[in-house]
């Protein structure tokens, strides 16, 4: 890391320089919480970095079903309907990706390894009545990043 950037802020502008981070799940929460990253991502001329945590079940079409078998459904469920807003923004840079992993491990480790800006999170996920969910309540408490919690509409 130069002396110029820090903790994916330009130390002389004080300006983001790392991408946006963002995790999907196919939620309504989600959706939201990707459009307020993609604003981040624009409004500060930063990269999109878009993730969905695969874990032993997933949601496809509101059923739990086992990730492993379903794993060319779930790139194309993300490619094609969970991030089809960005496609139709040629100004925005952005990269969609499917990790092994938790939904927060994943969050914080894609956080800081990629020197993120921001990390951006909806409030509640798939199945999760709580104000705050179990991923997001724990991307507050352990990310070393600014981190945006997006709540429902």
């Amino acid at each position: 890391m130069s002396n110029e950037e820090a903790g994916g802020v330009h130390a002389a502008t004080g300006d983001p320089r790392g991408p946006v981070v963002v995790g999907v799940d196919g939620s309504s929460n989600a959706q939201r919480a990707l459009a307020v990253a993609a604003d981040l991502a624009r409004s500060f001329d930063v990269d999109l970095a878009v993730f969905h945590a695969l874990g032993l079940m997933t949601v496809i079409e509101g059923r739990h079903v086992p990730s492993e078998g379903h794993c060319d459904d779930i790139e194309r469920l993300l490619r094609t309907d969970w991030c089809h807003a960005l496609q139709r923004d040629p100004s925005l840079n952005w990269r969609a990706e499917i990790v092994y992993g938790s939904p927060p491990d994943v969050l914080l480790n894609l956080g800081r390894d990629l020197d993120a800006s921001f990390v951006v999170v909806g409030s509640r996920g798939v199945g999760d009545e709580q104000a705050l969910g179990s991923t997001s309540h724990h991307v507050v408490q352990h990310c070393d990043r600014p981190v945006v919690v997006v709540p429902p509409e």
